[in-house]
């Protein structure tokens, strides 16, 4: 293991140049809400593009913090920027620290909808009792 992170590593990754890599429509949900970064983190029920399934996403202005709620089921669409990684960082980065990294990722909220997937309790049948 490194023990510091290098200087040119670092400057890098600060530097990259974020470009518009298209957008994603994915349900999930929100997990954390932080006001004051006006971020969210999100559980998608599918794969980003880089393939994970929880990610910080930026608010965009359009949406009032007030609106979100917590670990109810939604559509977000999400606007992807990428950078790439120089191959010097990226096996700097797998030989360091055995992770593969190729690029870097920003998220930004554009729009998000409520899911209403709820169930009427009314409609609900009680399980069957077990048999010893």
């Amino acid at each position: 293991m490194v023990e510091e992170f290098p200087r040119w590593a670092a400057e890098e990754i600060s530097k990259a140049k974020l470009e518009e890599a298209g957008e994603v429509k994915q349900s999930g949900y929100i997990l954390e809400i932080d006001e004051k970064g006006r971020r969210i983190d999100v559980q998608f029920y599918d794969q980003l593009p880089e393939g994970r399934y929880i990610a910080t996403l930026e608010l965009s202005d359009k949406i009032p913090l007030s609106s979100l709620k917590m670990a109810t089921n939604y559509i977000f669409d999400v606007k992807v920027y990428k950078a790439n990684l120089s191959e010097k960082l990226v096996k700097f980065l797998f030989d360091s620290y055995k992770v593969k990294v190729d690029a870097v990722h920003r998220y930004v909220l554009a729009a998000l909808e409520e899911l209403d997937i709820g169930t009427d309790a009314s409609s609900m049948q009680p399980l069957p009792e077990e048999e010893e």
